[in-house]
């Protein structure tokens, strides 16, 4: 596609003849970072591959991160001389991306727009409020009755303002081949109960149903109201995923992470979460769920959602990934996570890794996600992620080896 210059694009806008004006403003204009010595060969491949793994024949081997050790960077990735806080952040994030070595598994650089978990529900008046160093929101609806009369907020109510402002500068800023994020996409069903309170919510479905599928009507067509307008700020590129920190393609849908799935019964869940979850998947073409738990009871719910694209769970508090992968790998990506490590489920990250190779075969759709670190419940703390014991697992599957031994960064 052809693009217009800068230069054109304000001469075309200021009166004829002011030159002068248009340099001057030209030079107000932020500089696109661009980075031209990223592994973009790699980059592309690992994107050709999830692809695949999202709509595709099922590949000859899982999706993995192994979170490899950093590299010096670059020069070319000069700190601009006066940037913005939009501008330093991507700038910190391209600096970063330069430094990781690409190639070496199916990592695609991407920009977040983290607004944490309590953004949507800013809009609709909530005030956020920071508690042991976590963003909580207070409860924006005095009286239940309120509820019946819950209206959309603007896109840019709360939080949500800052949010597209911070997209539209990454996308002016940052090198268009890298995808923006969208922020955290909390359910509607985790929104109305920031709204409520969790003491007032967890009782709406028996004493108040009406009211509380009203609210889920107001929430859900708002939330598609506005990841629409953030994916159109973010571009072309846009990721359409939050969590876990793999790429989303548009063959994906959207991710949505529904932490209260664990709850509230299968059969709450069912009647009052699984048809917006449905209307969300409709809208954007598909539904990634994230839950931070998942247990066996609500596999019959889950299966409900209709165009449900992946699943992710930290698999140490859930159930078994083998009976996720049964139920969903031959259709859908399930990409487990382990952090919490429950009753030292897993020793280490190549127990963790081969845990999860251990119900994968082919025809099934794996994405092995280790997070940067892993809880021990035994040591009382955090160990950081060994990337040459995941990789030495991940090498006993040839389709492996193949597409990522001889790569280099």
């Amino acid at each position: 596609m052809f693009k217009t210059d800068a230069t054109q694009l304000l001469l075309a806008v200021l009166p004829a003849g002011d030159y002068e004006n248009v340099m001057s403003l030209k030079s107000q204009l932020p500089k696109r970072l661009i980075l031209n010595e990223l592994n973009w060969s790699a980059v592309e491949s690992a994107k050709a591959f999830i692809r695949r793994l999202f709509s595709g024949p099922p590949p000859d081997r899982p999706g993995a991160i192994i979170h490899p050790p950093l590299t010096l960077a670059p020069s070319s990735t000069e700190k601009p001389s006066t940037p913005d806080k939009h501008q330093m952040a991507v700038w910190e994030a391209s600096h970063y991306f330069m430094r990781r070595p690409l190639g070496l598994d199916d990592f695609v650089p991407t920009l977040g727009t983290g607004a944490g978990t309590c953004a949507m529900a800013t809009a609709f008046g909530a005030e956020e409020i920071s508690a042991s160093g976590v963003q909580w929101v207070k409860p924006a609806v005095r009286n239940l009755s309120e509820l019946d009369h819950l209206h959309k907020p603007g896109v840019t109510d709360g939080k949500l303002g800052s949010v597209l402002d911070q997209t539209r500068s990454f996308a002016k800023y940052a090198d268009e081949r890298i995808p923006i994020r969208i922020m955290d996409f909390q359910s509607p069903f985790t929104t109305v109960e920031q709204l409520v309170g969790s003491e007032r919510f967890f009782t709406l479905p028996y004493d108040e149903p009406s009211k509380l599928k009203a609210a889920m009507d107001v929430v859900t067509d708002f939330a598609i109201e506005f990841f629409k307008a953030q994916m159109e700020a973010a571009g072309p590129s846009v990721c359409r995923g939050s969590w876990p920190y793999i790429w989303f393609p548009p063959e994906a849908g959207i991710q949505m992470s529904d932490d209260n799935l664990v709850n509230v019964s299968p059969e709450i869940y069912e009647e009052f979460v699984v048809p917006y979850n449905n209307r969300v998947a409709d809208a954007f073409g598909g539904l990634f769920l994230h839950s931070c738990t998942i247990h066996q009871g609500h596999l019959p719910a889950i299966k409900k959602i209709k165009k449900l694209t992946g699943i992710n769970c930290d698999i140490s508090s859930s159930l078994p990934v083998s009976d996720l992968m049964e139920a969903f790998g031959t259709d859908a990506v399930v990409a487990p996570h382990c952090y919490i490590n429950t009753g030292n489920r897993y020793r280490d990250f190549a127990d963790f890794t081969s845990s999860m190779l251990g119900s994968w075969k082919p025809g099934l759709r794996l994405f092995i996600y280790p997070c940067t670190v892993m809880y021990m419940p035994a040591l009382g703390k955090e160990i950081a992620c060994d990337s040459n014991a995941v990789r030495s697992v991940l090498e006993s599957i040839p389709a492996w080896r193949r597409d990522h031994s001889c790569l280099q960064s």
